[in-house]
């Protein structure tokens, strides 16, 4: 929120020591003569403190371009912030003045609970801000005039000040800029509207050496393609033409905020980025704490710093952009500041001579890539956005008051404190206007590949089929360089399936980097360099699957790469060079993965990360169909059953550390893409099979994390049936314990193996797509199954199939031979949730009625129910059950229940039809 004034403040700071010093004085010492006065003294001062503020108002409004020549960009938005606080109260008094009679006005200050006029004068005044729009400003200048006055008056005072606001927009461009009043652009491209509306209000005057410098290779940064690398025979638009305003949220940062959480982000989103910018550069706020840029993988966070650094006009403001990956992560801010200036400009500069040297300038530093220190080097970096604010105010004190912006991923916003004052803004995908203005500077940059190659040009139709993917700037790059291959995309039309259509894009971006580098190779070696190319990618998604994590490190890779055997090629290395290791080799090559990289102790660490998430979880779906796949084949293959089976090795390596289940995506690709493999399924029973009944455990060199041996047993198992129902099948405890007297119990011990292994979260995100069915086998034995349709509603529990054998089959009443009490403790030890849940909800029952549980009515239709089951349905019918027909049921199944001394009163709940 604005750092709004008081109008005692307001003036103090336009006075200073100048000619209004002494209007000042006039007008505070009105004001405190009121605050001490009584009466008929009361009105005099009154009246005489309405004409000096008003006097003083119109003067301020008269003076207001001289007030403000000639200071620099900081001091010329404090000073006309100044002058907004005076604005307010002089509308409020002029209309006291014009609008209200003496009577009226004297009865407004005796309405007031103290010292009416020292609170109107010393009140903080809502002001304009960033996170502000104007219609939200005018809300709360209406409040503040209503906390002074009646509605009348408050409304009469704000329509004023919006005729003052108006008359001063053409003297004063700022006005315009904070309330909203700019010329319009739809779908502003690279921060035009931001450079034109800062130019309205510059000083035109001529940049220092080195902050000309700063600006010339900022500038030139526009020009250069969006994404560098081979675009083969298609033209990258231009940065400055490519990149577009995003839709936003804005909100008021500071202790407690939560940014990384969707549910903290209340407010509206909004389109007028520029108009945002230009607010926040033009305000004293900027220099008051950071502003946080956040925002998604392939958001154009990076992207909209270079576009700021260029855009900002030199006259007025001395940018310095932060990579901080090229900076040393453990080093001050003023120490990355200039590191980054060297490596700018070429030149060694220190801060404070750049600052001090700025002319009248507004320092304007941007932080890219806060996400990447803390990915990168692992280190605690929660008070970063503390020190920057630190760095503000010091420099503030010095007389170099600096306005900071830092980007970084959402994911991790709260990995650091935000301080009092910081504003937080999210960066949203793209809508249906910004993506029409892109695909029209896409378009264009092409006419000639269209007109050269018989492509059709990309439409607004084809990306609308995929709006997770077209509304983040890099995967929407991404979606137009594949179908301007061969029209893929519109080939497709609406059959494409989520799994195919990242199939589709993998293959042939893979197929891309395969001919660049292998150029001159026969065309019949590509497909296994290709396939080799998406399996080191997919080890590199399992990588952070099983590490639970979005990203991975180089080292991760490298160590998860050698346990399976893959190395780095080494066939482009140069002399005088360190080799790449298999992890950089295979990520270096895909621009929809992001590196995040940053120096410490001297040392360059990277991180790697999809731009988009589900392209790792498609990927891991991939290789486990594929090693399911090929194990299967392997098996079909085997002519003599003697000798260890290993077919299935590489899919034990994979599938022992972290459940399918882990992200909600991967088993629906798996399902997609098993549907080119039938014959997998009685293959996945049959290895289930083995690992439930004869579980074993090989150490093996791919050991991505640590896992317990019997953990990861159970882990492998969990992920077979999950397999074998993402096939089509369905797994039955019968199948699985062929010649076990009770094959239901042990299915039932194996699934609370499966429960205590896998984490909670993830085992209750797999229960979410399973079914399962309590039946017997043709032989009476207890069966359970599980299926891959869950129910809409939970079946209830057939008490028969739970009693087993000595069930009762009789009318009457008879008693199970449980021991409550230690069932009770053994639930107590397990600790589950939904035990305790469900204990918690029928504890009275269990207090009053213990025995309930434990005795077992059969009807004469032979339907069992415990007692405690039908009790609870007594009362709820009772309550509740409006139908004759259910009521006489009901009665009928507590019938043989009331002949129980303790029961008997359940009677008195069930009238009969004849009552």
């Amino acid at each position: 929120m604005a750092q709004g004034l008081s109008y005692t403040d307001a003036l103090k700071l336009l006075g200073g020591s100048g000619p209004l010093a002494k209007v000042t004085d006039n007008v505070l010492g009105g004001a405190l003569s009121v605050a001490t006065a009584g009466g008929s003294d009361a009105a005099i001062s009154l009246f005489d403190a309405k004409t000096e503020v008003v006097r003083l108002g119109r003067l301020v409004t008269q003076k207001i371009t001289d007030l403000v020549r000639g200071q620099s960009r900081y001091n010329r938005s404090q000073r006309l912030h100044a002058a907004h606080s005076v604005l307010v109260v002089t509308a409020f008094f002029e209309t006291l003045d014009t609008d209200v009679g003496r009577d009226d006005q004297l009865a407004v200050v005796a309405s007031a609970a103290g010292t009416w006029i020292e609170q109107l004068l010393t009140a903080t005044i809502p002001a304009p801000g960033p996170d502000v729009p104007y219609d939200a400003l005018l809300g709360r200048l209406h409040d503040w005039f209503t906390r002074h006055a009646d509605d009348r008056i408050a409304g009469a005072a704000l329509s004023r000040y919006q005729e003052h606001v108006r008359a001063l927009i053409t003297e004063v461009p700022e006005f315009a800029i904070w309330m909203r009043q700019q010329e319009d652009r739809a779908v502003s491209r690279g921060l035009e509207g931001l450079e034109a509306t800062l130019l309205r209000v510059t000083s035109h005057r001529d940049p220092a050496r080195h902050r000309a410098a700063l600006a010339v290779a900022y500038r030139a940064g526009l020009g250069s393609p969006v994404l560098g690398g081979d675009s083969g025979d298609l033209t990258l638009p231009s940065l400055g033409s490519a990149y577009l305003d995003p839709r936003f949220r804005v909100k008021q940062g500071g202790p407690g905020a939560r940014p990384a959480e969707d549910g903290w982000w209340d407010t509206a989103v909004r389109d007028d980025f520029a108009g945002l910018l230009a607010v926040y550069l033009t305000t004293p706020q900027a220099a008051v704490a950071p502003m946080l840029l956040l925002g998604q993988p392939g958001a154009g966070k990076s992207a909209l710093t270079r576009i700021l650094a260029a855009r900002l006009p030199a006259a007025d403001y001395l940018v310095v952009r932060v990579a901080l990956r090229e900076v040393p992560a453990e080093s001050p801010i003023q120490d990355q500041v200039e590191a980054a200036l060297r490596s700018a400009i070429g030149e060694t500069v220190a801060w404070a001579d750049l600052a001090g040297d700025a002319g009248g300038a507004m320092p304007v530093i941007l932080l890219d890539g806060f996400d990447e220190l803390l990915q990168a080097t692992g280190v605690h970096q929660s008070d970063y956005l503390q020190r920057v604010a630190e760095f503000q105010r010091r420099e503030a004190v010095l007389g170099r008051p600096v306005a900071v912006m830092v980007t970084s991923r959402v994911a991790v916003a709260d990995r650091a404190r935000m301080p009092a004052g910081s504003l937080a803004v999210r960066l949203e995908p793209f809508a249906e206007p910004q993506l029409e203005r892109w695909i029209a500077t896409w378009n264009h940059a092409n006419a000639a590949y269209w007109e050269a190659t018989g492509r059709r040009p990309l439409t607004l139709d084809v990306l609308k089929r995929y709006p997770d993917l077209a509304g983040q700037p890099l995967l929407l790059l991404m979606l137009a360089i594949y179908d301007a291959d061969a029209n893929a995309l519109q080939r497709a039309g609406d059959e494409l399936g989520a799994g195919e259509l990242y199939e589709r894009l993998l293959h042939s971006f893979a197929e891309r980097e395969v001919r660049r580098i292998h150029a001159g190779r026969p065309d019949s070696s590509l497909p296994d360099l290709i396939e080799d190319e998406l399996l080191r990618l997919s080890v590199v998604a399992f990588a952070m699957f099983h590490r639970g994590r979005l990203w991975v490190t180089t080292a991760e890779l490298d160590g998860d790469l050698a346990g399976l055997g893959l190395r780095p090629r080494r066939e482009t290395g140069e002399a005088f060079r360190s080799p790449l290791t298999a992890g950089q080799e295979v990520v270096g090559r895909f621009f929809f993965i992001q590196r995040a990289q940053a120096l410490q102790d001297d040392q360059t660490l990277q991180t790697y990360e999809f731009l988009h998430a589900t392209f790792g979880e498609y990927l891991v779906a991939r290789l486990v169909v594929q090693a399911l796949a090929d194990a299967a084949a392997r098996a079909r293959a085997r002519t003599l059953s003697l000798g260890a089976g290993a077919e299935d090795d590489l899919l034990q390596s994979l599938l022992g550390y972290t459940p399918l289940s882990a992200r909600a995506t991967v088993l629906p690709f798996v399902a997609e893409l098993l549907t080119g493999h039938p014959g997998v399924g009685e293959w996945l029973i049959g290895r289930l099979r083995v690992a439930v009944t004869r579980p074993t455990y090989q150490p093996r060199t791919y050991q991505p994390i640590e896992k317990r041996v019997d953990y990861w047993m159970s882990t492998y198992s969990f992920n077979l049936a999950l397999l074998v129902l993402a096939s089509g099948r369905e797994v039955r405890a019968s199948d699985l314990f062929q010649y076990a007297k009770r094959p239901a119990t042990w299915l039932r011990d194996t699934a609370l193996q499966w429960r205590a292994a896998v984490p909670a979260n993830m085992f209750l995100e797999a229960m979410k797509s399973i079914g399962v069915v309590r039946t017997w086998t043709g032989d009476g034995r207890r069966d359970l199954i599980l299926t891959g349709t869950p129910h809409d509603v939970p079946p209830p529990v057939d008490i028969t199939w739970s009693q087993d054998y000595g069930m009762i089959r009789d009318a009457g009443v008879a008693r199970q031979n449980l021991p409550l009490s230690y069932a009770l403790t053994s639930m107590d030890l397990s600790g589950a949730l939904s035990d305790d849940l469900l204990r918690h909800a029928l504890q009275p029952l269990l207090d009053r009625f213990p025995e309930s549980v434990e005795l077992i009515v059969t009807d004469d239709e032979g339907r069992s129910m415990s007692m405690a089951h039908v009790v609870v349905e007594v009362l709820l019918a009772a309550a509740t059950e409006k139908d004759p027909d259910a009521l006489r049921a009901i009665r009928e199944r507590a019938r043989m229940l009331t002949l129980i001394e303790e029961f008997k009163f359940l009677a008195d709940y069930l009238p009969g039809p004849e009552e």
